[in-house]
């Protein structure tokens, strides 16, 4: 029964394009913007260099105690508590993306869906 009442308000309801045309003829008067300038592209143009530089001050250059990088990437470090849990995760996160996948290309009839297992 709410199905048949939110159609039939649907149906009463006035045009979008009606409503802007009313909210146009409200308003009085629009600002000129004829006379102002227009905005430079001069901040689209970086320098590589000067991006670094200035990353490095707003970021600060992050080193550990034998003066490497911290910010580097390092691929062949030991591997720590946290790295290890990461690769957990994301192998379980693989797994449940390829359930979903399954799942989503799986079949189903006037019963439900047909699961595999």
């Amino acid at each position: 029964m709410q199905v048949l009442l939110n159609l039939s308000s649907d149906a009463t309801r006035q045009p979008f394009a009606s409503q802007v045309d009313a909210a146009l003829t409200n308003v009085k008067t629009l600002p000129d913007v004829s006379g102002l300038d227009e905005d430079s592209d001069e901040w689209l143009h970086v320098d590589a260099g000067d991006f670094d530089h200035m990353l490095e001050s707003t970021m600060g250059k992050r080193q550990n105690e034998g003066g490497k990088d911290l910010n580097a990437m390092d691929v062949d470090g030991p591997n720590d508590l946290e790295d290890r849990l990461a690769t957990e995760q994301a192998a379980q996160l693989k797994l449940l993306a390829g359930k979903v996948e399954s799942f989503v290309e799986g079949e189903g009839d006037l019963e439900g869906a047909r699961f595999e297992e």
